[in-house]
């Protein structure tokens, strides 16, 4: 739940019109932030269905990547000379805060309080959303009261890369320590949490070459199984966790 506020939005939530207004006028500084809740709006309807199509994790890893790279281009876009007759900055910073609330959307906005409701089993879930706000609220204040001292201290260009930089933490956090969850029962919830950490972190590391291999050389390659029976988020492996005794056995598909 923090990494929904350290990846940067509500900055943009409460200080959208301070940034807006050095690289244009207050009106169209207003209307730029505007746009931009608007963005946030419309973007979030596509999730009602992609959460549940794409998994938890899925878009968490595709979309941690795609906000930092926005918070880099929005923050080297301040680097453009400002003049009267170009607008060519504030297009610049515009965009990459748009493109920003667009997958901030459909990913980090609706996936933690889902991720969330799943992760506690039923005796103690009501204390586990309670705390889940509750860290949430606590990091939206911590960067709200923050935000001015650091822009004061990066400049415009470093406190954004700096938040770039939670986006690119957040994505390696979700890839070694985070399962998934979409498709599951409240009995295969249980054996998804009930396996050790570090089996998720190897598990979460092999993902890697299996991506490259999969989508950069095209090589028809098989995915990974976790689990005991075939995840529906379609990780395949040839091996499955015994939660019974911790122990890694040999699976063997007949094809």
């Amino acid at each position: 739940m923090f990494l929904q506020q350290l990846c940067g939005v509500n900055i943009i939530a409460y200080y959208s019109s301070e940034i807006f207004i050095k690289v244009t006028s207050a009106r169209n500084a207003l209307a730029t932030s505007f746009g931009w809740g608007v963005v946030n709006w419309l973007f979030a309807i596509p999730a009602v269905y992609t959460i549940d199509t794409f998994g938890r994790r899925n878009l968490l890893l595709t979309t941690f990547p795609l906000m930092a790279l926005a918070w880099f281009f929005t923050g080297f876009s301040f680097y453009i000379p400002t003049s009267e007759h170009s607008n060519a900055q504030l297009a610049c910073v515009a965009l990459g805060l748009y493109l920003f609330g667009v997958v901030y959307s459909v990913g980090e906005g609706p996936v933690p309080f889902t991720y969330s409701a799943e992760a506690y089993p039923l005796y103690v879930r009501s204390y586990g959303m309670a705390l889940a706000t509750a860290t949430t609220w606590l990091f939206n204040f911590l960067l709200a009261i923050t935000w001015p001292s650091l822009h004061d201290s990066f400049k415009d260009q470093g406190a954004f890369c700096w938040y770039a930089a939670w986006n690119l933490i957040g994505f390696v956090l979700v890839l070694l320590f985070m399962p998934e969850t979409k498709g599951k029962t409240l009995e295969e919830l249980d054996q998804v949490f009930s396996v050790p950490t570090r089996f998720h972190a190897a598990y979460g590391l092999r993902q890697i070459p299996y991506f490259f291999k999969r989508y950069i050389l095209r090589r028809q390659v098989k995915p990974e199984i976790l689990y005991e029976r075939e995840d529906p988020v379609g990780y395949s492996s040839d091996f499955v966790f015994n939660t019974a005794d911790w122990s890694r056995t040999r699976y063997v598909r007949g094809h």
